[in-house]
């Protein structure tokens, strides 16, 4: 008897929560209201953050006075990044298309010494605009990405007494994909990788001796990021 009514009594609580998640706005009955294979239709803005790490970059040396002349050295780029999204997606079955631009600060960066020279270079912010291109299975988003990137690059080389600098907002693309799952109508959880090309550039140092200092840069970065997106559905109005 206890038992019978316990379970009734949480049966009656949860349909009264699930009913007050979501009130249909005036004139609009609950039937007419989006149906659960539209989980993903809507705008949508979030959060990330994660890790990068670049391609190698090369400094090699060559003069009259260097009999043997040392290996060109190798150096790589990593770091950490964070910041935001915002996207729309459109659902028709199981298949999502949307768009989405996001934007990041960052602390990417390597460095390289050889002889006398160094070499340094930078990535302190990125962003991209792609599409998107998902199937649905549930909760669960499976999904491409590709699309413009752009950002924020910064390239020395020193040596003989000078340095030569190279800072420019660099374009090229990015591609990936991901996994986001719906925690919930509103609120929603990604894993995804992004391959980001930012082309590259070479910069070139002479000393007094007609040493020649030779760094080609190459931004090419592989990133990894976690992130959580806020959903707004069209049709439902929250409960004041």
């Amino acid at each position: 008897m206890i038992l019978g009514l316990s379970l009734a009594s949480t049966l009656a609580l949860a349909s009264a929560n699930a009913a007050d998640m979501y009130r249909p706005p005036e004139g609009v009955s609950y039937k007419d209201a989006p149906s659960p294979m539209a989980l993903w239709t809507g705008p949508y803005v979030g959060i990330d953050g994660g890790y990068a790490w670049g391609r190698d970059s090369v400094a090699g040396i060559e003069g009259l006075r260097l009999l043997a002349p040392p290996a060109p050295v190798s150096f790589a780029s990593n770091g950490g990044f964070g910041g935001g999204q915002i996207g729309y997606n459109w659902q028709h079955d199981h298949l999502v298309v949307g768009v989405e631009a996001d934007i990041q600060g960052a602390d990417i960066a390597g460095s390289g010494t050889l002889k006398s020279a160094a070499v340094d270079n930078k990535l302190d912010w990125f962003g991209t605009v792609r599409g998107r291109l998902g199937y649905s299975i549930g909760a669960a988003l499976l999904y491409g990405t590709g699309g413009l990137a752009f950002g924020g690059v910064q390239d020395k080389l020193t040596f003989g007494g000078k340095t030569n600098t190279h800072n420019a907002t660099a374009t090229g693309y990015a591609a990936g994909g991901g996994l986001e799952y719906a925690l919930n109508p509103a609120w929603s959880a990604k894993a995804e990788y992004q391959y980001i090309n930012l082309g590259g550039d070479t910069l070139t140092a002479a000393d007094q001796l007609q040493t020649t200092v030779t760094a080609k840069f190459e931004h090419e970065y592989n990133t990894v990021r976690l992130g959580l997106n806020y959903h707004i559905h069209p049709g439902y109005e929250p409960l004041k």
